[in-house]
């Protein structure tokens, strides 16, 4: 197995168990990450196993196709969605499907799941909507799917769950986390009055951050809770600052 597929299998594990952590990955989802260099994704297994528990060894390997090609299991029935998505904005590095509490709750409710937390601002304004009913176990869903999410950064999938891409696996992984956040803290703060949501020149400036690498140091952080002390990592909020 080449390095950077190894690497990637261990990076993805890592993102799947972290997801687990925070509580949006657990019975059902998956993940995505494409291997670099390579027409190939990597993807989370399904079949009931133990999220906080796998490993990079346990990483589905598929094409472009959805067919399985390497690995101990078999690709999760909804591998449309992660294959579709890829296809139609190979600049994704990584594809989520989770079924995340709060934010599904904006999934089954006629009620736009407004931005109200600045670290959500990369979620660029209320999260679009997938309509389609059931899962989404072809080609055909898999584009309705990409049609609703089109350029944005997540969407919302009725009844079901959501949807969350990101340019890095890291950037995905901290839409997936403050997606979460900002739809609990809409809810609870909807219990005391009208939320206000953040206005779109407050969230273009926080988007920017000065630099900073979209989701690194949200990643390390978790990355760092698994680490012996010896072995944590700091990250800067700038680019070119790590260690």
């Amino acid at each position: 197995m080449a390095r950077a597929e190894q690497e990637a299998r261990e990076k993805l594990a890592l993102c799947a168990r972290s997801l687990h952590r925070i509580g949006v990955y657990d019975l059902a989802g998956h993940i995505s990450l494409r291997i670099p260099d390579s027409p190939l994704i990597l993807i989370t297994p399904g079949g009931g196993l133990d999220k906080s528990r796998l490993t990079a060894a346990d990483m589905v390997t598929m094409d472009a196709d959805g067919s399985h090609v390497a690995g101990p299991y078999p690709p999760p029935l909804e591998w449309p969605i992660h294959t579709v998505v890829h296809a139609a904005r190979p600049e994704l590095e990584s594809v989520a499907h989770l079924h995340a509490h709060w934010s599904t709750v904006f999934s089954i409710v006629d009620r736009p799941m407004d931005i109200v937390l600045l670290p959500a601002s990369s979620l660029g304004g209320p999260v679009p909507y997938f309509t389609e009913p059931g899962l989404v176990t072809d080609v055909e869903l898999g584009q309705k799917l990409n049609a609703a999410l089109g350029n944005r950064a997540a969407v919302l999938m009725r009844w079901h769950g959501i949807t969350v891409v990101g340019d890095t696996l890291e950037e995905m992984f901290e839409r997936a986390l403050f997606m979460e956040e900002n739809a609990r803290m809409l809810w609870e703060a909807s219990a005391l009055g009208r939320p206000i949501p953040v206005p779109a020149e407050a969230m273009a400036t926080h988007a920017r951050r000065g630099g900073m690498r979209p989701g690194a140091r949200t990643f390390t952080y978790f990355a760092n809770l698994e680490a012996p002390p010896a072995e944590q990592r700091w990250v800067s909020h700038r680019s070119s600052e790590s260690g």
